[in-house]
Formats: structure tokens, sequence, C-alpha cells
């Protein structure tokens, strides 16, 4: 019986061979004189950005430099539509390498742990931003890893695969590796490879698995796509190299890690194409991409179908977890760039009226990019957004952040204390003390300007005292008079002989009070002895002394107070 299914499997792959003799081969390169080849790898459109990765060899198998590319005359054509070809360069985005592990309890145990050191040689070698996402392919395809660039996740989830009961589904799988790309296109690597690992003996016994490997399933994901089939006597299943136009790589099991390299290397000559979308061709559509070089030795072109559907979405939280009073842990939507550790990268701030910003004191990226910690202020209990600020993304550094895109978060512990208060407010409370300060400072010199008025008016009261003779009853009088809710004060000092007459008419009167609440004649200053009285004339002309009406004569005082209608004035004697 076992000897009966390698017969029909011979039988079958040999009747392959003969239709791919009859059958034209499923070229991308339409060289008119055999001097050089040229194919696309993939296409990534993030509209409004659009890169196309591609190879160009001479006949011996070297790559052209992009000067001689570019000299030859590159053109390349979105739908009808002719696109900018001038940024041509060396390929060097990120890789995303999905590896797709055929794990089955049929494989012999050493070609196994072979074929798990293989792809650890993958990981191992990668660069530094290159992206690696595993999965097991035996009783259908499940993932074990999601794509990520951390190298220590990387080994313990490659450690962590079994094998295990089950037949492979490719097509299953092919669905399953779709679908990841669809749902994380713009988290994952601009460039992406499949490869699938597995065994020559289920190659070679397993009809629809062989046919599947055999049908262009990279051109429907638009990736690249590898299968690295582990035997023995690769030398005999080498016609699937020839079938399926280098897709199929047979070789020994413990050679399947040479060839993944191989692939890295290879894919390190490759070009890469930068272009913009015009806004006319965006939509959930597809659209046909020709690539051509008319003079590079032979009329090359190569042609692929793309989805125009994605757009470029700006890097974001997409969730945020409290992990203690003063750290946040951030998820990003995408890969940020390792160097976006900077606090004034992220704001955090409260969603109510006060919109009170919580400090950023430390930031920590992992290796991935996929997620932030913040060590930041202390953390109350409300509602808060968070966001980025000017944070570009790993994959495209031309992709930055805006603030306009913020994540909300509430914490729902750590009530308010004094704490909480004392940290929204402290700016307002510092405002008002020095406000405060600066009101007093002002009020000591005006009282210093006034108590020095004061003593120079005594001064000049008693040297004119004692140079003149009294012939009338006379004193010398200082008085220091404002209206009401005016911070300006006026000043009027004199010798008072026998009475000075107080109102609002300069005519009938000593001293003129411009003061519409001031009778023109509204008392009288009377000298007798050594005392001084203020003396009322009107009834309807009231005179307060020290905040208290007066009739008549009343005697005063240093110091007293008088008020007429809006005005006070204080005396100095």
């Amino acid at each position: 019986m076992k000897y009966l299914r390698y017969t029909l499997s011979a039988v079958w792959v040999l009747v392959l061979c003969l239709l791919v003799g009859f059958a034209p081969a499923a070229e991308t390169t339409t060289p008119t004189s055999g001097a050089g080849s040229f194919r696309v790898e993939q296409i990534y459109v993030n509209v409004p950005e659009m890169d196309v990765f591609f190879y160009a060899q001479d006949a011996q198998g070297n790559s052209y430099s992009p000067m001689v590319v570019q000299a030859a005359g590159l053109e390349l054509t979105l739908g009808d539509q002719q696109l900018d070809t001038s940024s041509l360069g060396q390929a060097d985005s990120p890789i995303c390498y999905l590896v797709a592990m055929d794990n089955s309890s049929d494989i012999d145990p050493v070609d196994f742990r072979q074929m798990r050191g293989a792809i650890w040689q993958l990981i191992r070698n990668k660069k530094e931003n290159d992206q690696i996402a595993l999965y097991t392919l035996a009783g259908g395809a499940a993932c074990v890893q999601p794509a990520t660039s951390d190298a220590n996740a990387l080994y313990t989830a490659l450690a962590g695969i079994t094998q295990a009961d089950g037949q492979i589904d490719l097509a299953g799988a092919a669905g399953t590796v779709a679908t990841d790309i669809q749902q994380d296109y713009q988290a994952l690597a601009p460039r992406k490879a499949v490869f699938v690992c597995t065994d020559g003996k289920r190659i070679v016994t397993n009809p629809a698995l062989l046919a599947g490997l055999l049908t262009d399933v990279s051109s429907k994901l638009n990736v690249a796509m590898y299968t690295f089939v582990g035997s023995e006597a690769p030398d005999t299943i080498s016609v699937l190299n020839t079938l399926s136009d280098g897709r199929i790589i047979p070789c020994k099991m413990r050679d399947m890690g040479s060839e993944l390299l191989d692939k890295q290397q290879m894919f390190a000559t490759a070009l890469e194409l930068r272009t913009e979308v015009p806004e006319s061709m965006y939509g959930e559509r597809q659209e046909i991409v020709t690539l051509a070089v008319p003079s590079l030795g032979s009329a090359v072109k190569s042609t692929s179908t793309v989805y125009m559907g994605f757009r470029m979405e700006k890097p974001q939280v997409t969730k945020v977890e409290v992990l203690r009073r003063n750290t946040l842990r951030l998820t990003m939507n995408q890969a940020i760039n390792a160097n976006a550790t900077r606090p004034q990268f992220y704001r955090v701030a409260t969603n109510d009226i006060w919109n009170w910003h919580v400090p950023v004191k430390k930031v920590e990226i992992s290796e991935d990019g996929r997620t932030v910690t913040l060590t930041t202020g202390e953390l109350y209990q409300g509602d808060y957004h968070v966001a980025l600020n000017k944070v570009a993304s790993r994959m495209s550094p031309a992709n930055v952040s805006t603030l306009r895109e913020e994540t909300d978060f509430t914490i729902a512990v750590w009530p308010r204390d004094n704490g909480f208060y004392l940290a929204r407010f402290r700016g307002p409370m510092l405002l008002a003390v020095f406000v405060v300060l600066v009101l007093g400072a002002q009020w000591l010199r005006l009282r210093r300007r006034d108590r020095t008025a004061e003593q120079a008016a005594e001064a000049e009261h008693l040297l004119a005292g004692n140079e003149e003779a009294a012939a009338l009853p006379r004193r010398w009088v200082t008085l220091f008079w404002a209206q009401r809710g005016s911070i300006a004060e006026s000043r009027w000092a004199g010798m008072v002989e026998s009475s000075l007459m107080l109102g609002s008419d300069a005519a009938q009167c000593d001293l003129c009070l411009p003061d519409p609440k001031v009778h023109p004649q509204h008392c009288l200053l009377c000298v007798r002895g050594e005392a001084l009285l203020v003396q009322t004339l009107e009834p309807d002309a009231p005179v307060f002394v020290n905040g208290e009406r007066i009739d008549g004569e009343h005697r005063l005082q240093n110091n007293d107070t008088l008020r007429l209608g809006r005005t006070t004035i204080r005396l100095v004697l």
C-alpha cells in the first residue's frame, strides 16, 4: 500500500510536468531579447502613499543599480494614468515575514526540530525593525504569535510550538493570512513575505497540497510567497521549483535555515519606487499597476493588481491601561518611532472644564513599538483623554500623529484628596499670592511716602511758627484730601490766620474742593488760641468728623478726618 501511494504521487507529479510543458508559464516579466529580467515583488498601497518593490537584473543575474534603472526610462501607470517615478532607490523599508510552519505529527521529530531551528535563524538574522508572525498549519492554520519585531517574544512563541495531529489546509491558511493582513494592514511592515515550511514527503503524498502550492497564491495576496520543502533527496523534486517559477524551494531539512537566509539577502537587492496615488483613484476597488523599463537591454514590464481601499491612518492610542496611580500603558494602532521617548510627545488631560494637564515624566517604548508606558503625575478619579503630539510611524516616518486624535479613558479609583486640589490649583494659588505680595508692597510704599509728607509738613509748621510773630490767631495746617473711589490724594499746607473757608466755589472760599456734593461755602476752619475748630454753616451742608455728623463747632485733633460730600480730608496739625 505504501509503495502504491508513492507510485501514484510520482504519476501525479509527471502529469503536472506535462501540463506545464504545454501551458504558458506564469511570468511577470516579458523580455524581448533575453538581456535581463524584471519582476515586481510587491506593491504597498496606503493612500496617498504607494511603494512598488521590484527586482531588475542583467543576463548574469546581477542587480541593476537604481541609477541604471532610472536612466533606462522607468514608467509607472495606475489604471490609465501615469505616475511620478523620480523617487527610486534601494529598498530599505522593514519586512514582515509571515512564517507558516507545518507542525504535523507525521513529520519526523528530528526533521521538525531542524525546521524549527531554521526559523530560529530567520529570527536571529532579521533587521531591527523587521517583523515576524508565526503560524502553525496542522489541523488548520492558527496564529501563535502576531507580527512583532520583539525577538524575545518570537523565541518564546517558537519554543512553544509542538507537533500536532491533522492535515494542513493551504487554502484555509492563505485565507487566514489574508484576513490578518487586511485587519492589520497598516500595523504591518510595508514589505510582506509569506514563508511556508513543510516536509517533502507530505508534498509528494498530498496532490491537493501540491496543486495549491503550484497556484499563484502570492498574486492574490499581493505579497511574495515561498514554500521551503525539506527532503533527504531534494534533487528528486527539483522539478517543483521550475513548475512554480521558483516559489517552491526543495532543500535538505538541515539546509532550510540557509535557504531562508538566502531569501533575506535577496530582499536586500530589491529596488523601491515611492509615489503618491491621485485623489481621484481613492476608494475600495482594484486598480491595475504596470511598471515598465523600455530600454533596459530589453523591453520588460510587469503588471500587478492591487487593492486601493487602504487609507493611511495616523499613529493613535487604541487602548489605555491604568497600571498604578502614576503609570499608564498605551496600546498603539501601529508601531511608532523608537525615538518618541520625549514627554512632550504625549498629552494627558482631564475631560472637565479645568482641562488639567497631567505631567508626563518618563516614557518607555516596547521593542516592537506597539505599547508605551508613561510615568505621570498623580492620577485621580475622573475622565481623561490622551493624545500623541507629532509622533511618527515606524513604518512610514512621514506619517505623523495629531493632537486632534484623542482617546478617552476613565479612572474609577483613587478619589480626590488634598493633593488633588493642590495639584490643580497650585498655579492659580501661586499667582494669587504673588498679586497679594505686589499689592502689599505697593501699599507699604504709599504709606511710607505719606508719612514722609506728614513729617515734612510738621517741620514746615514748626519753622513757620518760630519765624513769624502772630498778629492774628494763626496756625500751620496741612490737609490731605481725595474724593471717594479715587486713589489719587492731594495735599494743601499753609498758615491759617483766623479762619479758612472750605467749599466748591473758588471765588467764595479759601480752599476749593472740586466736588459737586460740596456747597460753595460748606464749612469754616477757625483758629482759637492753640485750638483748631471746624464750624458748620448751613443745615443742608453736613460735616462729618471721624464718621460722625456734627452741628455747630467741633475741636479738631491731629489726624482727624473730615468728610464733605464725596471728599475726605485728613488733618495734620
